[in-house]
C-alpha cells in the first residue's frame, strides 16, 4: 500500500484523484487550505481509515513521509486566481518549490499537474508539447499562466540537478452489478447483468444500440457513446414496484417518474418516495432473427462423424461415375464395397463428402456406437421451438460419465402424449412414456438430440433448477416465439380448468428463467405480474424451496398459439410505449465500494435496467457554482434562466475533458516509468464558446438569452491538445465525449441548486 500525498485534494479534480487513489487501496493524504476549494467534495472521503485531510498551505515547507506526491495545489479558476494574483504565483511557485524539496528528501515520484495555459494564446493549432507557447508575462492572467511555467522550469531542474523522479502533465479543461440490461451487439440480443456487459463490450462500443425512448414516448433503437464502471461509497437503494418489478440504483441515479403536471420527468432516487409512478416499458423497438430449417449433420459436424443411413443413398453411389472411376484406381472392388454397405445399413459422412455425394433432405444419421437413427432434416420450426419450450419447462438430463445421454421429460399424461407425437415428427425416433414410478415421464437416448439441445442451442448441461433460456430464443419473432412460450405453458403444468381462459401462469425456481419468460412477454407488449412463493417436494421431505409465479391478465384472448394478435388492457395509466408503475417499498442498503455502470446514450439518455425499468444514468462533478469557468457558467445562467454570458464573439474554441478522464491519465502518467513529460491530457475534440452556450440552453431546456460582453485580455482565442504521446506512452485517451460529460454536468448542478 503507497502513502500518497495530493495538494489541493479538495479541489475539482483533486478530490476525485483522492477518491480513485482510495479505491485503488492506497493511502491518501488531502492537503488543502481551501482556499478555492471546499469541504463538502472530500467529506464522503473522510470515513475511509485509509484518508487523512491536513489543512495547510504549501507555500510553507511540509515534513511528512510519502511514497508519492499529485501537486495539484491553485486555484485554477480566473475568479480565484485574479482575486489576489500575488498569493497565486506564491502558492504556484513556492508550492512546487516545497513539494519537491518533499520529494527530494523522501526520494518520492512527484507529478506536476501543470495547464494549457502554458501555451497562452497559442500561434500552433493543434498544441503540442514541443510548442514554447505565446504568454503574456504582464497580464491580468500571467500571475497563473507564467506561474504554472515557472513550476515546469523549477520541476524539470530539480529532475536534471537532483534526480527527482517528476512527472509532468498539461491539462486541459475538465468535466467532471448485478442489475441486467437489453442491449444488442452486431445486432445479436444480449440480455445480462451489466457488470458482464460491460466485460462484454468495454473495448468495443461502436456497434452497441439499446432500447430507450424519446420525447413521443415512443421506444426506438439507438447507438451508445459509451458505458462507464465506477465505484461508489454512496447509499444504494432497491424499488419494488408493481407487479413485482424491482431495481437497484445508487441516490443520485435517476428513473424517469410522472409529476404532478402528467409530464415525464427525470428523478433522483435518493428523493423518490412510496406512491411515486415510474415508467416502465409497455413495448420496446426489437431486432428480430428467425430459426430457420437445418440438417443436424451441418451443425454439429465439427463434433461427430456421422453415418448416414438410407437405401437411397446406395442407389446414388452405384450410379456415381466419380465415384465408380475411384474404386477402379484404387483397385478396390465395386461389388464387396456395395454389399459391405448393404450390410451395415451405415454410410459414414466422410466417404459421402469425398466421394462427392451430397446428402438429401430425407438422410436420416447415426452416430458409430448408437442404435437410434433419426432423421437429419428439421424443418418443422413451430414443433421444434415447442420441443425446446417444454425441456426448458420440464425436462431435465442423464450423462453417466459421458456414456449415457439423456433426455427426461415429466408432465401430465395429455402433454407427454403430444411431446411423444412431436418428438416422432421432428426426429422420426419412436419413445414411449413410462408410468411405472409416481409420475408418467418421456426418456430420450440419443447423444445427437443431447449435444443438439444442450450445446448448440445453448441451454447448458446444466440441473434443471439452474436452466435458462438462450438470447437467440428472445430475438425470434413473434409467430415463432409463441410457440416456444406455448411449449413452456404446458410443460409448466400451472394451468387448470380454473385458470384456463382467464389468466395465463408461469411458473420457475429459477428467477433468471422468470426474467427470460418477462421479457419474453414484453415483446408481446404483455407486462406479467412477478410474485415469489414456498413450497414442499413431497409430504415426506418439508424443507421449503423458493419458487416464483408470472401471472398475466388483462389480455383480450388467452391462446398462446394466437398471442401475437392480443392486446392487454391494465387498469394503471399509459402513454405510447411506456407504462406506469407505482412504488410500493424503498429499501435503502449501503454500497461500501462497489462498482456501478451506466450506458450514455446520445440524444435519449435512458436504458432499461433491472426488472425491465427506464434508467437514466447520471453521477455529479465538484465543480463549484461560481467557479467563474465557461461550463459551470454557462449551466447556472441556463438553470436559473440569466442571460448566458460570451466574452467576445463566442467563436473562441476550447476542448473539455471528462474528470474521469483527467484522473486516469495522471494515474497513468505517474505509474509509467519511461517518459517525465510534459504531456498532454485533454481532449481533441474542438468546440466553440457560443456552440457550447447553445447546447447547454438546448439541454437543459432554458429560455436563457446570449449575451455577448467585451473579450478579457489575453483570452485565448484558441485550444486543442494534441494528445498522440498520451496516446503512444500511456495508451490513454478521452472516452467520454462533451456532451455525454455536459449532461452529467447539469444534472449534478441540477442537484446542486435545488439544495
Amino acid at each position: 500500500m503507497k502513502r500518497i500525498l495530493v495538494t489541493g485534494g479538495a479541489g475539482f479534480i483533486g478530490s476525485h484523484l483522492c477518491k480513485k487513489l482510495l479505491e485503488l487501496r492506497n493511502e491518501v493524504i488531502c492537503l488543502d487550505n481551501f482556499f478555492s476549494s471546499t469541504k463538502k467534495n472530500i467529506i464522503p472521503l473522510m470515513t475511509n481509515p485509509n484518508f487523512e485531510l491536513l489543512r495547510h498551505d504549501v507555500t510553507f515547507p511540509l515534513y511528512i513521509e510519502v511514497d508519492e506526491i499529485y501537486n495539484l495545489a491553485a486555484p485554477a479558476s480566473p475568479i480565484y486566481y485574479q482575486k489576489d494574483p500575488v498569493q497565486t504565483t506564491k502558492t504556484i511557485v513556492h508550492g512546487a518549490i516545497n513539494m519537491l524539496g518533499l520529494a527530494k528528501r523522501t526520494k518520492a515520484k512527484i507529478l506536476q499537474a501543470s495547464t494549457s495555459e502554458v501555451y497562452g494564446n497559442p500561434q500552433e493549432h493543434p498544441q503540442t508539447e514541443e510548442y514554447w507557447g505565446n504568454v503574456n508575462p504582464i497580464g491580468i492572467r500571467s500571475c497563473y499562466d507564467e506561474g504554472k511555467r515557472c513550476a515546469e522550469t523549477l520541476f524539470f531542474d530539480y529532475y536534471r540537478q537532483n534526480n527527482v523522479p517528476i512527472r509532468v502533465v498539461r491539462i486541459f479543461n475538465s468535466l467532471t452489478g448485478d442489475q441486467k440490461v437489453i442491449y444488442y451487439k452486431n445486432g445479436i440480443l444480449k440480455y445480462k447483468k451489466f457488470i458482464d456487459c460491460y466485460d462484454d463490450i468495454k473495448n468495443e462500443i461502436e456497434n452497441i444500440i439499446v432500447p430507450c425512448f424519446g420525447k413521443d414516448n415512443r421506444y426506438v433503437l439507438s447507438p451508445i457513446s459509451g458505458i462507464h464502471k465506477h465505484k461508489v461509497t454512496k447509499n444504494g437503494y432497491e424499488l419494488f414496484l408493481t407487479w413485482g418489478k424491482q431495481i437497484k440504483l445508487t441516490e443520485d441515479h435517476g428513473v424517469f417518474i410522472l409529476n404532478k403536471n402528467q409530464k415525464i420527468q427525470e428523478k433522483f432516487v435518493k428523493d423518490l418516495v412510496i406512491g411515486d409512478i415510474i415508467a416502465i416499458p409497455n413495448q420496446i423497438k426489437w431486432i428480430d432473427i428467425p430459426l430457420m430449417p437445418f440438417k443436424i449433420s451441418n451443425i454439429l459436424k465439427q463434433d461427430f462423424n456421422f453415418y448416414v443411413s438410407n437405401d437411397d443413398d446406395l442407389e446414388r453411389i452405384i450410379n456415381n461415375k466419380y465415384f465408380i472411376n475411384k474404386c477402379k484406381q484404387s483397385g478396390v472392388g465395386l461389388p464387396s464395397t456395395i454389399n459391405n454397405f448393404k450390410r451395415v445399413k451405415r454410410i459414414k459422412s466422410s466417404f459421402l463428402k469425398s466421394n462427392n455425394i451430397i446428402l438429401n433432405s430425407n438422410d436420416y444419421i447415426v452416430l458409430d456406437d448408437s442404435k437410434h437413427i433419426i432423421k437429419n432434416n428439421i424443418n418443422i420450426m413451430e414443433e421444434f421451438l415447442w420441443f425446446l419450450g417444454f425441456y426448458v419447462a420440464e425436462g431435465s438430463l442423464v450423462n453417466n460419465n459421458g456414456g449415457d445421454y439423456q433426455l427426461h421429460f415429466y408432465s401430465d399424461l395429455k402433454y407427454l402424449q403430444k411431446l411423444n407425437q412431436i418428438i416422432y415428427n421432428l426426429f422420426e425416433l419412436e419413445t414411449k412414456i413410462y408410468s411405472s414410478d409416481t409420475k408418467p415421464h418421456i426418456c430420450i437416448r440419443s447423444k445427437i438430440i443431447f449435444e443438439l439441445v444442450t450445446k448448440y442451442f445453448e441451454f447448458g448441461i446444466k440441473k434443471q433448477l439452474e436452466k435458462i433460456i438462450p438470447d437467440w430464443i428472445i430475438q425470434l419473432p413473434k409467430d415463432q416465439l409463441k410457440w416456444f412460450l406455448l411449449g413452456f405453458w404446458e410443460g409448466d403444468g400451472n394451468h387448470d380448468a380454473k385458470t384456463t381462459g382467464n389468466k395465463l401462469i408461469f411458473s420457475s425456481s429459477s428467477i433468471n428463467l422468470i426474467d427470460n419468460l418477462n421479457l419474453i412477454l414484453l415483446k408481446f407488449g404483455i407486462i406479467g405480474s412477478t410474485c415469489c412463493y414456498y413450497t414442499t417436494c413431497s409430504k415426506d421431505n418439508p424443507k421449503l424451496y423458493k419458487g416464483y409465479l408470472i401471472t398475466v391478465q388483462g389480455l383480450s384472448h388467452y391462446d398462446i398459439s394466437r398471442l401475437d394478435t392480443v392486446v392487454q388492457k391494465l387498469q394503471r395509466k399509459k402513454n405510447s410505449d411506456i407504462q406506469w408503475a407505482h412504488i410500493k417499498d424503498i429499501k435503502k442498503f449501503d454500497l461500501i465500494e462497489e462498482n456501478v455502470y451506466d450506458f450514455s446514450v446520445k440524444n435519449f439518455e435512458n436504458f432499461i435496467g433491472g426488472d425491465l425499468i427506464s434508467c437514466h444514468n447520471t453521477y455529479g462533478p465538484n465543480m463549484k457554482i461560481n467557479d467563474g469557468r465557461v461550463v459551470s457558467n454557462f449551466i447556472v445562467q441556463a438553470l436559473t434562466s440569466k442571460p448566458i454570458t460570451i466574452y467576445g464573439n463566442g467563436k473562441q474554441t476550447r476542448s473539455f475533458c471528462y474528470i474521469s478522464d483527467t484522473v486516469n491519465g495522471l494515474i497513468s502518467m505517474m505509474e509509467q516509468d519511461k517518459y517525465v513529460g510534459p504531456i498532454n491530457l485533454g481532449n481533441p475534440e474542438e468546440l466553440k464558446i457560443v456552440d457550447v452556450a447553445n447546447l447547454i440552453v438546448n439541454l437543459t431546456e432554458s429560455d436563457s438569452k446570449l449575451e455577448f460582453k467585451s473579450l478579457p485580455l489575453d483570452d485565448p482565442t484558441r485550444r486543442k491538445p494534441d494528445i498522440s504521446l498520451a496516446k503512444e506512452i500511456l495508451k490513454w485517451r478521452p472516452k467520454v465525449n462533451f456532451k455525454e460529460g455536459l449532461q452529467y454536468t447539469i444534472k449534478y448542478f441540477k442537484d446542486t441548486l435545488g439544495r
